[in-house]
């Protein structure tokens, strides 16, 4: 079977009960009950709709956990940097256990902002000196 996104077919089962009701009498005359057909589509559709609102919920909630983790980290980070200056400094920082000490800390992405590019140079109609290339 293959993948059908949910919130598009959300989207189209609204779609497709607006126009069943906006042609119910072509329906009917063409021998199809609109009512049950709506009645269908709206169970289909209420389904859904139930699944997407505890998928909202569970997102907004993941988000937020996240957002405090994050700042758990952050808050956190700067006494879990002093006790790896600490244990470093009592083993001897340029000791092997030292040094084992403070990889804990080296390989820890902790930059507290974004990294920016370096700015790049306006462009300029000005052409370089020549070089002499004899």
């Amino acid at each position: 079977m293959s993948y059908i996104d949910p919130d598009q077919l959300h989207g189209a089962l609204d779609g497709l009960i607006t126009f069943v009701g906006k042609n119910a009498t072509t329906l009917t005359g063409k021998g199809l009950d609109p009512t049950i057909v709506t009645a269908s589509l709206t169970v289909i559709r209420d389904d859904l709709a139930g699944k997407k609102d505890i998928r909202d919920g569970v997102k907004t909630d993941l988000t937020t956990a996240q957002q405090a983790f994050a700042n758990s980290a952050a808050a956190n980070y700067a006494s879990f940097s002093s006790s790896v200056d600490a244990v470093a400094g009592a083993l001897g920082k340029s000791t092997p256990l030292g040094k084992q000490a403070l990889n804990y800390r080296k390989h820890l992405n902790a930059t507290t902002s974004h990294n920016t590019p370096a700015p790049v140079p306006p462009v300029t109609d000005e052409k370089p000196p020549a070089t002499d290339t004899k």
